[in-house]
């Protein structure tokens, strides 16, 4: 019997690549959006405590703890007729949207504190409910459809470049549009952005039915043999220290242009101009070197480059500076955020341990620990804030202490900085280089070959 569907090319070609990376909008615009204006919109726009937003912070990074690795399990044991990817993702698609609307629709006034904690939390705990089931899914379906390095390579590129642009409009026009259109409109407008593309995803997917035959091992063993994958660990620790470096930078952007840069309402988004430019300039580069050198060294080179250009940001005095200087280190988040290669290698590792797939049950303990690193941003906001007296009743940016735009300062530069040396350090014990990798394809061939043959037994 022929195992492979007529549309196995279509999958294969720059249309399928596309149609696939297309999952890549709702992966980076909602989350780069949250990541980059919640902060200002719940302190300074719905005026919620600092205090009690570190808090909502470190509680979605403990749901996240929980709610993903187990729901990656899930995905991987339970076999849904329709298959265990693409049903997860239409039906994740409902909370994913709804979650991110009503995040930006507060119907509260400053004084219910307690009111507004609740439905930030719970509007928070919906997103990412959705955003686990789909994104899940969808990245497991990169490493299933996707075996070869090259292939891997072209199509991460399309994914990233992408995801870079999203995340360019999540990060940027959300203050803008929401001082002309109000933040409920602009919430919707782009909450829209998350079925279209998600679904249309799904016209550049599929799922191999000889990864399906696999008996999926209990719950107990199965996350003991995950942490005992020495390359999956170091992957995702590093993973962890480049979310938690690169996100909480960009959660702080908004508020060191406002307090410290004195830019006008509504261009606070501006602020990560120079950083998405140097993303999307360094694509093609980044994409040559883990093509041809590999994960472990385009991802490490990466980490020390942004490490090392960060720290003028603590010098910074104007915006247009700000854009210039954030270019360079925007070079090195271009390659830095190219996970994928490295995490598929590790999960690939997996299974010629063990001779099973299991990329929904990695995708899932992945987000589990590289979630820590909202925790971290959640203690590191409620630490500095705290103690360097920053004041969100403050509105006018002059009248803030200068010892809160310091505090401003550190988080945007000095913290980043700490971040990215630890992730290069934990990263350069990574394993498998650019020669191991084509060792472990030519195992990974014979094995997938000996899966097609007991598949066609079957039928």
């Amino acid at each position: 019997m022929e195992i492979e569907n007529k549309n196995d090319n279509n999958i294969h070609s720059f249309k399928g690549h596309l149609l696939y990376s297309l999952g890549a909008v709702p992966s980076a615009l909602p989350y780069n959006m949250i990541s980059a204006s919640i902060l200002l919109f719940y302190e300074t726009v719905v005026l919620l405590n600092p205090f009690l937003f570190g808090i909502i912070w470190i509680l979605y990074g403990i749901w996240n703890a929980i709610n993903d690795p187990l729901i990656g399990y899930f995905m991987d044991k339970l076999r849904l007729k329709k298959g265990r990817r693409i049903p997860y993702i239409i039906y994740g698609t409902i909370p994913f949207t709804i979650g991110f609307i009503f995040l930006w629709w507060v119907p509260y006034p400053p004084s219910a504190q307690g009111l507004i904690f609740t439905h930030c939390l719970i509007m928070l705990f919906l997103f990412d409910l959705g955003f686990t089931l789909c994104m899940t899914s969808w990245s497991a379906l990169y490493t299933e459809m996707y075996e070869t390095e090259k292939e891997r390579a072209s199509v991460v590129a399309i994914k990233d470049l992408i995801a870079f642009v999203s995340s360019f409009i999540g990060i940027i026009i959300p203050t803008f549009l929401a001082a002309v259109i109000s933040w409920e409109i602009t919430g919707l407008i782009l909450g829209l952005f998350i079925p279209l593309t998600m679904l249309l995803s799904i016209k550049g997917s599929k799922e191999k039915q000889e990864y399906q035959i696999d008996s999926p091992l209990p719950i107990v063993s199965a996350f003991k043999q995950t942490f005992s994958n020495k390359p999956f660990v170091i992957i995702a620790l590093t993973y962890t220290l480049i979310d938690f470096t690169f996100g909480l930078t960009i959660m702080v952007l908004p508020l060191f242009a406002k307090y410290v840069l004195l830019v006008p309402e509504g261009l606070e988004g501006i602020a990560a101009a120079g950083v998405a430019l140097g993303i999307i300039a360094s694509i093609p580069v980044w994409r040559w070197v883990y093509a041809n050198k590999g994960p472990k060294l385009g991802l490490l080179l990466a980490i020390i480059f942004y490490a090392l250009t960060i720290w003028p940001l603590f010098l910074i005095g104007d915006l247009i500076s700000l854009i210039l200087v954030t270019i360079i280190p925007g070079l090195g988040v271009g390659g830095m955020l190219m996970t994928e290669p490295a995490i598929s290698t590790a999960i690939d590792y997996d299974e010629i341990r063990i001779k099973r797939r299991r990329e929904a049950t990695y995708n899932g303990i992945l987000t589990l620990v590289a979630r820590l690193s909202i925790v971290l941003s959640g203690i590191t906001l409620i630490i500095v804030q705290e103690f360097s007296g920053f004041d969100q009743n403050i509105e006018d940016p002059l009248m803030q202490p200068a010892t809160a735009k310091m505090g401003l300062k550190a988080l945007v530069s000095l913290v980043p900085i700490f971040g990215g040396i630890v992730a290069a350090i934990i990263f350069s014990f990574f394993p498998i280089n650019l020669n191991a990798f084509n060792e472990m394809q030519k195992e990974l061939t014979i094995l997938h070959e000996e899966r097609k043959n007991k598949l066609e037994r079957s039928y």
